[in-house]
């Protein structure tokens, strides 16, 4: 067991790492990196999420990063829709499919379904720009009707990493939308999952195995061995939980004051751990975050 700290120093820490103490004078791309990812279910989040934590932030700087393609949007951790830096998008997907591949397996366990066939015949189909409806009919011809209709584009997702094309991201932008293949070489695990577990840490740490479990959705044995790949400490809270950390990471001391800041519909602040009372105290929990989707 390593250092112990306090609730506050962890509030702060955590604080410091989301940009939430001081607005930041940095790149709408390079803040995405650093926020590891940025949940955009609702389209005006991301743009929200960096209002409150960039210097002068307007929505086009975020719009330009997507259209330029050095952020991208995916379906990505728990399943759900995410900006992250295309620099670490492929690990990143790299992390996630393995547990999707695992939910999406589960559920056809007895039936046989050539995921070869599928993931050659989808791969050269998404070189360019397919709406979804597109997808879900070649892989309904490629699987040979096995799959259940409202699985077709899960299985897609989780078999290729696909990103989404622009406009899609966009404020405001809602509606249907295309997806593209990733043109690029995958990384292997368990470096990969090492690249969003150490992501996680600089935006979120200090935290639990419970915490990083959490925000992946990953299981421990593939996390462990991700967490072995980098160079951490350990710390722990005052309840005697083991946190893991980078060593450079800030940690401010607790006296540090914490402004007001307006916080995103979903923001990945207030939902990016399994203890969320670093930045909302328990007994208002669940008054603030409905249990059945996240909304505040």
């Amino acid at each position: 067991m390593g250092r112990v700290l306090s609730d506050r120093e962890l509030t702060v820490a955590y604080l410091a790492r989301q940009m939430l103490l001081d607005r930041q004078d940095r790149p709408a791309g390079r803040a995405v990196q650093a926020l590891a990812a940025l949940q955009a279910q609702y389209s005006p989040s991301p743009y929200i999420a960096l209002f409150a934590r960039l210097a002068s932030f307007q929505p086009g700087q975020l719009e330009t990063a997507l259209k330029r393609g050095s952020v991208v949007k995916s379906t990505l951790m728990r399943g759900t829709l995410h900006l992250v830096a295309a620099a670490d998008y492929p690990a990143f997907a790299v992390a996630w499919r393995q547990q999707a591949l695992n939910d999406i397996r589960g559920k056809y366990r007895n039936v046989t379904v050539d995921e070869d066939a599928i993931r050659h015949g989808l791969s050269a189909f998404v070189t360019e720009p397919r709406s979804t409806d597109e997808i879900r009919d070649v892989v309904a011809d490629l699987c040979g009707g096995v799959l259940d209709p409202h699985d077709l584009l899960h299985y897609a997702r989780a078999l290729l990493p696909m990103t989404h094309v622009y406009p899609s991201g966009a404020f405001k932008q809602h509606g249907k939308f295309s997806l593209v293949g990733l043109a690029a070489d995958l990384p292997v695990e368990p470096a990969a999952t090492a690249v969003l577990v150490r992501r996680y840490l600089a935006a979120y740490g200090p935290a639990t195995r419970e915490d990083i479990a959490h925000f992946t959705y990953l299981k421990y044995r593939q996390l462990d061995p991700a967490v072995a790949e980098l160079d951490v400490v350990r710390l722990s809270d005052k309840d005697g939980r083991d946190l893991i950390d980078l060593p450079r990471a800030p940690r401010p001391a607790e006296d540090v004051v914490a402004p007001v800041r307006f916080l995103a519909k979903r923001d990945a602040a207030v939902i990016s751990h399994k203890d969320r009372t670093r930045i909302l105290p328990a007994a208002y929990h669940e008054r603030v975050v409905r249990k059945i989707n996240g909304d505040v």
